[in-house]
Formats: C-alpha cells, structure tokens, sequence
C-alpha cells in the first residue's frame, strides 16, 4: 500500500555534474507535476475468523493444549476438508503438530510441568516444520500467512537485538486474554475458549479455581498483582459476564456436592435402621 504524490526530484544526471554533493548542498529543484510513490509496506486483509483464531491459537500454546491448537486449524483455514473431517487423520495431524511444536517452542526448564510457560520460539525451526507438514496435509497457505510470518520473524529478530529477553509469545498473551474478553463482535470461539480455560475437566462446569489459576498466569508474565488483573477483566462486559458465570456454575457444584452428601447420609441412617431391626 502507498500513495501516489507530487514532491522533489533529483535533477538530471548531466545538469547536476557532481550528483550527490550538488544535491546536499542546495535545494534541489522541483519537477512539476512529478509524481512519487510513498510506499507504506504491505497491507494484508486477515479474515476476522482467522484472527480469532489465532488469538485464541496463543491461549492454548501456553497451555500446550496441542488437540485444542489442532482443532483451531478449521478458523485458521489452513486445512483442507478431508484433514479435518476424518478423525484418524486429524489424531495423527495431533501428533505431528506436538512433534513440530517441540521443535518450534522453547518452554525452558522443567517443561515437563503443569505450570503453563511462555516459550520462545523459533521462527526458523518453525518454517522447517511449516515445510515438513504442510505436503503431508495439503496446507492451504493464503499470501497473508506467509507474509505475516516474515514480518514477525523480522520484527523479533529487530526486537531480540536490542533486547535478548524479549518473547513475542509473551508479549502477544496479555492482548490474546484481554481479547478473549472484550469479544466485542461475539465471536462463538472467543467464547467457548474462554469457558474451555477456566472449566473443569471432570465436572465440564466453569470452575474459580481455574479462572484464578488463568489470572495468575496472566499476572505473573505482566509483572502485576493477581487483584489487578482481575479488576482489569472485570471491567469489561465479557470480563463480568464470565465472572457470573463461574459464581452460577460453582454454586450448582455446590449444591450437588451437597445433594450427594445428603444422599449419602440418609443411605447410611437407612443402613443403620435397618440393622438396628433385626
């Protein structure tokens, strides 16, 4: 993208003689009606679906959730059809993107944890990867894609010479969350990853404790207190409507605890009754 202007022109070769020094030393002269092409770099339109995607793509690498990473190629539109729709395959493309997610991530010591990490990555370990998969399961890579990805790699490159600490991933997680909660435009995967984050495998009810563990995480790559995360989120609309929601679904899970243990004493005075007849 760029625009078209009229400004200064170098004056011709055989009228400025010495070139460069003429042109430092006096003002050059204006050609009218000249036209110059300011270029601004490239402009690339990424559908909405995608960069939801990817927002939510970010939230699931942290937690090296590689099934969920998996899934979100279909928003990514970088599968065909017959990857995503046979289950066998997608159970191996699973596996593959793990193998190339070890190549391509730095989780740092003790990655073998469940304390989620911000690895680094590494841009050409992970072009290497993108080469070995993308044949093998006919990725479908728009121009928007390959260019982003230079331009971050780029970027990073610029950014880590300047700083060796610097971890785009880091830097991405805080605005991936935020984004996750303002959900201005009700994207339905903002909204179910969100849920997804903070619910509790057993139960499949949102849980506090997994809502509090995500604001810890967020808490400790920004460098800020856990209540100031959350007062952030809480001033958002997503951010309270997701706050109700874990406050009704915890207190179902209490009443259900509760209704079982009811159940279980009224068994055991039964039991006892009964025993005490005969």
């Amino acid at each position: 993208g760029g625009n078209l202007l009229r400004g200064p022109a170098l004056p011709d070769a055989d009228a400025r003689g010495s070139g460069a020094r003429l042109w430092s030393r006096k003002k050059a002269p204006i050609a009218r009606n000249q036209l110059l092409y300011l270029d601004f770099g490239l402009i690339a339109d990424v559908p909405l679906q995608v960069r939801d995607g990817l927002v939510c793509a970010v939230m699931y690498i942290i937690q090296r959730r590689w099934g969920r990473v998996a899934s979100l190629f279909n928003r990514l539109m970088l599968l065909p059809d017959w990857v995503l729709e046979d289950q066998e395959t997608m159970r191996r493309f699973t596996a593959d993107l793990e193998v190339a997610a070890d190549a391509a991530l730095d989780f740092g010591s003790g990655a073998d944890t469940a304390e989620p990490r911000v690895p680094q990555l590494r841009f050409a370990a992970l072009l290497e990867q993108l080469a070995l998969l993308a044949p093998r399961y006919e990725f479908r890579l728009p121009p928007y894609f390959l260019n982003n990805a230079r331009a971050l790699g780029c970027l990073e490159g610029m950014a880590r010479a300047a700083d060796p600490d610097f971890n785009i991933l880091r830097e991405m997680y805080p605005f991936a969350l935020r984004k996750l909660l303002l959900n201005r435009a009700g994207s339905p995967v903002l909204h179910s990853t969100v849920r997804d984050l903070v619910s509790d495998e057993k139960t499949g009810r949102l849980s506090a404790r997994r809502a509090l563990d995500l604001a810890d995480v967020a808490a400790s790559l920004q460098g800020l207190p856990r209540r100031a995360v959350v007062a952030d989120a809480v001033r958002t609309h997503g951010g309270r409507a997701l706050v109700a929601e874990v406050i009704r679904d915890e207190f179902r899970s209490a009443c259900a605890r509760l209704l079982r243990r009811t159940a279980s004493l009224d068994g055991d005075n039964g039991a006892a009754v009964m025993r005490g007849g005969k």
